[in-house]
């Protein structure tokens, strides 16, 4: 892992976002165990704001907490994929369903400059940021469905989630024009409250994303 140097507040969640992007981007690699005074060297903290972090990662579904006390990020399996994509292909639809009935002004200025930040990363190649408002997208969705028991049960999911995306755009930079088109439309649906349509497209969007994957994994 590289040097990261990081200021001495909120140490928690400096850690916490230092192991979640070096997980999600791939330099700490599935399955690979996390040495604590390793990570305390790299980032100059003590040990409690990384037990903290590695709770909340745990959580989040990106790490393992083992009975013997070592911690190791997870590795998801073709069928791990299969069982996200069998939940997410609902509940993730019936969110932006709720989000285009409840959404505000300022959830849909948002979401917009969400779909505008996605062309830009395309056009500079940047596969990390785009990546990143990605999730953020389809977090906003979510948090815009305004049912609580909804966010909470989709967030769960986050953990496998981030991994499954990075996977798909990862293996086919390609495809990024289609989920941009996808997410446009999604936007559009639901900034013009149509619940629906918006329901319909971001669960067509979701069956492109697992076509994909299913075609990447059995290569």
């Amino acid at each position: 892992m590289s040097q990261f140097v990081i200021q001495k507040t909120t140490l928690k969640d400096q850690v916490y976002d230092y192991l979640k992007n070096g997980i999600i981007m791939g330099q700490i690699e599935p399955g690979e165990r996390l040495i604590e005074e390793k990570i305390s060297e790299t980032l100059k903290v003590s040990r409690s704001p990384i037990r903290e972090a590695v709770r909340m990662l745990e959580k989040d579904g990106l790490l393992e907490v083992h009975t013997t006390g070592g911690v190791t990020v997870v590795n998801p399996s073709v069928d791990d994929f299969r069982n996200l994509y069998e939940i997410r292909v609902e509940m993730e639809s019936l969110a932006a369903f709720y989000a285009a009935q409840r959404r505000d002004d300022v959830e849909v200025a948002e979401l917009k400059s969400y779909v505008d930040e996605m062309k830009k990363e395309m056009a500079n190649d940047n596969f990390t940021d785009l990546l990143d408002v990605n999730f953020k997208f389809h977090e906003l969705i979510v948090y815009a469905s305004k049912n609580p028991f909804l966010v909470s049960m989709i967030l769960q999911l986050r953990g496998v989630n981030s991994f499954y995306r990075k996977v798909i755009l990862e293996a086919n930079p390609g495809y990024a024009e289609k989920a941009y088109e996808d997410h446009l439309k999604i936007f559009e649906a639901i900034a013009n409250q149509k619940p629906e349509q918006a329901r319909e497209l971001m669960r067509q969007h979701i069956e492109h994303d697992y076509q994909l994957f299913t075609r990447l994994a059995v290569k």
